[in-house]
């Protein structure tokens, strides 16, 4: 009498003496649990002839016996496994069940000359939308092709990680990185595969903050590499007719460029900022709006930073250093660093705004910034005038650190976008009473206007500061060129706060004025290569 071959669904805890035709989609790498003690696990991601997907574990002195089965994309006869409540965090689909494998199990080949197409779908996340998942503890699935691979780094003698950049349907470039074992295996595999642009689907991914936005593998993350999709071919073409433009992205570096990854929001995304301060720690990073003024009670806004994560470092401009984050050898770069208060109708929050948003706001250059410091000349007041005149939307990042045996939260500016660059969306959240909207939706004699009225920002005794500051820089640049040949290369902290000397000598802006300044890969074969990356991260 034939065997009965039953689907996923009908399988429900305590059924015996069932047979299944399964696919596997995953086949997972031998972990060891986080429980006490830790035990060997091995897992596996497999789906019916109806596309429902289950998820199956084996443990200890099992994973020998069935890891000699269970290949990717193959199909295979699954016979009484133990059918257990599944784990929330592995559940796929509407099944409530998963699988243990164990010496009861009987798993019997399906000879097929070539396995069918995977019947199951996948619950994919556009890359626009990444922004609702940074920092979070929700994982996402996503679908992209690998058109760079990084070298490998050796973070230590335990850890390893090899960044990859993948690009989806939307043409947008992003960075994921592998690590230990998934760079041991899927890893390697992509890199040696990397002149096919191979098609991989990432389940269970983390999107965090470094590097703009990327991916990170996670331990309960997969990689399936060229999985048989049925649109498989479409995507193929597409990537085909998309190849050159593709590369001219890559050429740019957009998967390193925060307007790119982060363009301006929906309406819909940017939160009421005291709703973004009540959802920590469940959501960490999230669109804000508000006005802008200077955070008082700090002496220095500048900083020295990596030129290729913009990490700080504590290290001289003129250096050549080995960054302790992104592992690169690299430039040391002078950054704007401004702490600002953000306030809408709802509340306010102190952050950190660095690089160039925050030189758009202030109008001054990170070596002004540097040298009015070094020579005290106090400058609150004039940032202050700068910054308030600013409406901002700004992607907010927050945090904790430990701070004199307590953790104090703090928050960074990840990307800022003023009210002229969005002039062509409505500003959607209430802001303060009595605040006026710095924005530039007005007409040309009105942008005339203020071009006269950035002209009366400063003091005729700042401005004068300014100049002189600017030719010392003149003269700064000349002096480094002619004694650029002692470069060093050394490693430095990776983080280090900015300085707040209240005991710092300081002068007014009249009486400093009177003073002397002081791939290689898929897309090679178009037109040239493309340049080396530099880039790379961490979790």
């Amino acid at each position: 009498m034939p065997r009965h071959i039953s689907s996923v669904l009908n399988i429900q805890k305590g059924a015996e003496k069932w047979t299944v035709l399964a696919q596997v989609v995953h086949r997972g790498h031998s972990q060891l649990t986080r429980e006490v003690p830790p035990r060997r696990i091995m897992r596996f991601l497999l789906t019916d002839t109806e596309g429902t997907k289950v998820s199956v574990v084996t443990y200890e002195q099992h994973i020998k016996t069935f890891s000699k089965f269970l290949q990717p994309y193959q199909r295979y006869y699954v016979s009484n496994a133990i059918v257990v409540p599944a784990d929330p965090t592995y559940r796929v689909g509407t099944y409530e069940c998963s699988w243990i494998l164990n010496y009861k199990t009987l798993i019997e080949n399906y000879a097929e000359p070539v396995p069918p197409m995977l019947p199951c779908i996948f619950e994919l996340t556009n890359f626009s939308d990444l922004h609702k998942y940074a920092d979070s503890d929700n994982l996402c699935n996503i679908r992209g092709f690998v058109i760079h691979a990084f070298p490998i780094k050796q973070l230590d003698p335990d850890s390893i990680s090899r960044d990859i950049i993948i690009v989806n349907e939307e043409k947008k470039l992003m960075l994921m990185t592998l690590w230990n074992e998934f760079e041991h295996d899927e890893g390697s595999k992509i890199a040696d595969m990397i002149s096919t642009a191979p098609l991989i689907i990432a389940l269970r991914v983390k999107v965090t903050t470094f590097n703009t936005l990327s991916f990170t593998t996670r331990y309960s993350s997969g990689i399936l590499i060229s999985p048989p999709l049925p649109d498989e071919l479409s995507l193929r073409q597409w990537f085909s007719l998309n190849k050159e433009e593709i590369r001219n992205l890559l050429d740019a570096k957009t998967y390193n460029d925060a307007s790119y990854l982060l363009p301006p929001p929906n309406e819909e995304d940017i939160k009421a900022i005291s709703n973004f301060q009540a959802s920590f720690p469940v959501q960490k990073a999230a669109w804000v709006q508000g006005t802008v003024k200077l955070a008082y009670g700090f002496s220095k806004y500048w900083t020295t930073a990596c030129a290729n994560c913009h990490k700080i470092v504590n290290a001289d401009i003129d250096w050549i250093i080995h960054c302790p984050s992104c592992k690169q050898q690299t430039e040391v770069e002078l950054r704007a660093r401004i702490p600002i208060i953000i306030t809408d109708a709802s509340s306010s929050i102190h952050c950190i705004i660095s690089g160039e948003d925050a030189e758009k706001l202030i109008e001054f250059t990170p070596l002004q910034l540097k040298q009015a410091q070094e020579d005290g000349f106090q400058i609150d007041t004039e940032l202050n005038d700068a910054l308030k005149k600013y409406t901002v939307v700004c992607f907010l990042k927050s945090y904790e650190t430990p701070f004199q045996g307590q953790l104090q939260r703090k928050n960074t500016v990840i990307k800022a976008y003023t009210a002229a660059e969005l002039s062509d969306r409505p500003l959607p959240l209430e802001l303060p009473e009595n605040t006026q909207v710095f924005s530039e939706l007005r007409s040309s004699s009105a942008r005339h206007a203020e071009t006269s009225s950035k002209d009366q920002l400063f003091t005729p005794s700042t401005k004068l500061v300014l100049e002189e500051i600017a030719g010392a820089s003149s003269y700064k640049d000349s002096q480094t060129s002619a004694t650029s040949g002692a470069k060093r290369s050394l490693e430095f902290p990776e983080d280090l706060p900015a300085d707040t000397d209240p005991k710092q000598p300081t002068k007014a802006a009249e009486e400093f004025a009177k003073e002397p300044a002081k791939s290689y890969g898929p897309l090679a074969n178009i037109k040239d290569s493309p340049a080396k990356k530099p880039k790379a991260k961490e979790d």
